[in-house]
């Protein structure tokens, strides 16, 4: 059952117990105003009786006269005079006046108490006048009373009912709207936004869940952004890997190939030496594909080679570049200092991609690597090149939005300039390290979860 129906349930209730003692209350009433009532008609009564008989005291009794005091009872609502033999016949009864609409019987049975009769005995054994109560006029007076009450209070009730199923439409509106956009976030639905309408203490939660759903649609946005990012990555570190093997292993395969299959037919013609040679040169081949293996590994696990440095990671990083671009001149001032495991990687990482961005869309003829510890505290790593520049039709690289990321999360900065004139790429990036470094990791994980 919903809210809603809980709370007109629970009023529904309360009205229908008020009704319920209100009615108990009544009917108390209705009792004492009808003993009342019927008690002092009957006084009434028996008041104008003995006024009428007293006077027949002094004389003989005539008829005429006992069927004018019971006669004079005729449409009385509350009494009815009977006159009785001495043996207890009734010679004459008055009528009395009857209601138009009666009571209901169950409610006449209810509302009617002890019976009351008074006897009057006349002189000289002649007899005796009875008047009896009649309640039923009273009763359907009652009746009529009851049933104005009960419409004034049946209107009121439904009047208050109404009232209190829209007042309540209205205030649980918006809590409806929040279960349901509760159950949309729970889809995977961040867009949704509910109305900060209503009662102030509502209104804050409402606004609190905006709030929550504006942070989970940008982390949302954040992660989906990443994770396009790292496939992006991915994608271009396979091609790359794979125009190595291409460009750097299938050749020598090719030449390793040629020499095995030129051995035999040498040995067959008892050319050991030229075996020989093409076994050596077996060699050299398999020997320059383990190099290049070697630097493919380190490049796809840099840890392995930060485990020597910061400084040695950067050369390994500048021989795999030079071996490949010999006309570039690189210039590395690196630290031989380590900061730890993940500001160490941060830096190689920016090293790398610098470094790669560079050589790929700048064309230069000079690349400056440098890390230096600034008086701050922090690690400054820098890449600088002479090449073409920042192109205004470039689109944004996807690595460098990455270790924006990664610096972001490690509490640092990166900016990428151009050089004087236009030429040139300078990529600077500030990472704190040590316990500054910690304490800023720790203090985004706990904003992330509270966001969350």
């Amino acid at each position: 059952m919903s809210l809603r129906h809980r709370l007109l349930a629970l009023i529904a209730v309360l009205l229908a117990a008020s009704l319920l003692v209100g009615s108990a209350l009544t009917y108390w009433n209705s009792l004492q105003k009808i003993e009342l009532e019927m008690s002092s008609a009957l006084g009434v009564g028996e008041n104008s009786v003995r006024d009428a008989v007293v006077p027949l005291l002094t004389g003989p009794i005539v008829e005429e006269q006992l069927q004018r005091i019971i006669t004079s009872f005729n449409g009385d609502r509350h009494v009815r005079a009977s006159l009785l033999s001495p043996d207890g016949t009734v010679r004459l009864q008055s009528h009395v006046k009857m209601p138009a609409a009666p009571a209901p019987e169950w409610l006449i049975w209810l509302l009617t108490g002890t019976e009351h009769t008074t006897n009057l005995d006349l002189p000289n054994g002649a007899g005796r006048i009875q008047l009896q109560a009649y309640p039923l006029n009273e009763v359907t007076e009652v009746w009529d009373d009851a049933k104005i009450k009960l419409a004034i209070v049946g209107v009121f009730c439904g009047l208050v009912a109404a009232m209190v199923s829209i007042t309540l439409g209205r205030a649980l509106k918006p809590l409806e709207e929040l279960s349901s956009a509760l159950q949309q976030v729970g889809a995977g639905d961040y867009e949704v936004h509910v109305s900060e309408t209503g009662p102030h203490e509502l209104a804050a939660i409402y606004r609190g869940f905006n709030t929550m759903t504006t942070k989970l649609a940008v982390a949302e946005q954040t992660n989906r952004r990443l994770n396009e990012q790292l496939n992006t990555v991915q994608d271009e570190e396979r091609a790359e890997i794979a125009r190595d093997l291409h460009d750097e292993i299938g050749p020598f395969l090719f030449a390793v190939d040629v020499d095995a299959q030129t051995i035999p037919a040498l040995l067959e013609r008892n050319a050991h030496q030229d075996a020989a040679a093409r076994a050596q040169a077996i060699r050299q081949s398999v020997g320059h594909m383990q190099t290049h293996l070697r630097s493919i590994l380190q490049r796809l696990q840099p840890n392995t080679l930060l485990d020597l440095g910061l400084a040695h990671a950067a050369d390994q990083l500048v021989e795999f570049w030079q071996t490949r671009y010999p006309a570039i001149t690189f210039d590395v001032e690196c630290s031989d200092q380590t900061f730890g495991p993940k500001i160490d990687e941060a830096a190689y990482r920016i090293l790398q991609e610098g470094t790669s961005n560079a050589v790929r869309h700048g064309k230069p003829s000079r690349i400056e690597l440098s890390t230096r510890k600034l008086e701050s505290g922090a690690l400054e790593v820098r890449v600088t090149d002479n090449g073409a520049g920042i192109r205004p039709t470039a689109r944004k690289g996807l690595g460098l939005a990455g270790m924006r990321d990664r610096i972001t999360l490690l509490g640092g900065t990166i900016t990428v300039e151009a050089g004087p004139n236009g030429a040139g790429v300078t990529v600077r990036a500030v990472l704190p390290i040590a316990e500054q470094a910690g304490k800023h990791h720790a203090a985004y994980e706990e904003d992330v979860q509270d966001r969350l």
